[in-house]
């Protein structure tokens, strides 16, 4: 008797326990379920620096009459590398600014697919202020080569893109995945898809002309530069020998912006 009473429940308790038990899975799955930074916190600087090239297409867009296509005067306009404009210390911006702007839409396509394929992986294996820097130097490093060499040679043309420091991530990430053992299974995880898009990069850069190639190689040349001035457990570098190549790179950079403003001195005699 007590048995079947038991099971004999009434549909509307046992419609009403039903109802209790979804209320309480539906808070437990909420509970569990990861914040925005639990899934996007190993790579939010990559997301933040895409925001930013996405954010400033649209400004130069805007400010080229709705084209996608950007004109150059746009370009010079924000910030985008000329030689013979640098002048005061006052233009020194343009050394960094061309990071964030991008000539047309499929230039951006392909620099942020580039950027978020290789970022997400570098970013997770060196923390995100060591890639932040990372990504800086090898940008400044390729857009002061481009400098250099337009200057030497009397060739002044308006360079803008991503490109420079994404190289210098293709080089980071290379380098990473040779030399360290320790990382070298989850860098094999992600090689296949970001090998083809570093061979599909280094390709592009020599077949088309309109691509600044001494700021592509520059940029790979400072990722290559930033890899042994960061501290990384990665890549055990000597902190003497991390001290004396970020000297040496500071000098050099210190060279290249001392050379803009006596290059503009002697023009005026």
């Amino acid at each position: 008797m007590t048995d079947r009473f038991s099971v004999q429940s009434s549909p509307q308790s046992s419609e009403k326990r039903q109802v209790i038990d979804d209320e309480q899975l539906k808070r437990m799955m909420k509970a569990n379920e990861p914040s925005f930074m639990e899934k996007y916190g190993s790579c939010i600087v990559t997301l933040v620096l895409i925001a930013i090239c996405v954010v400033v297409y649209v400004i130069e867009v805007l400010r080229s009459d709705f084209s996608t296509s950007i004109s150059t005067m746009v370009l010079f306009d924000m910030g985008a590398l000329y030689a013979p404009a640098i002048v005061s210390p006052l233009d020194w911006y343009r050394f960094v600014a061309p990071m964030f702007l991008h000539v047309d839409f499929m230039h951006l396509l392909f620099n942020m697919g580039a950027l978020y394929s290789c970022g997400v992986l570098l970013e997770r294996m060196l923390g995100r202020w060591n890639y932040l820097l990372l990504y800086f130097i090898a940008g400044i490093t390729g857009n002061a080569l481009c400098y250099m060499v337009d200057m030497m040679t009397g060739s002044y043309y308006v360079s803008a893109g991503a490109s420079t420091s994404i190289f210098g991530l293709f080089v980071a990430a290379a380098l990473l995945g040779i030399l360290s053992k320790r990382n070298r299974a989850f860098f094999m995880q992600y090689s296949k898809g970001m090998l083809s898009i570093i061979a599909i990069n280094i390709v592009y850069t020599f077949l088309m002309p309109s691509i600044s190639i001494s700021g592509h190689l520059g940029g790979a040349l400072g990722g290559l530069i930033a890899m042994f001035m960061i501290p990384s457990k990665n890549l055990r570098v000597p902190l003497p020998v991390r001290v004396v190549i970020s000297v040496v790179w500071l000098l050099a950079i210190a060279h290249v912006l001392a050379s803009s403003i006596g290059a503009a001195f002697i023009s005026l005699f």
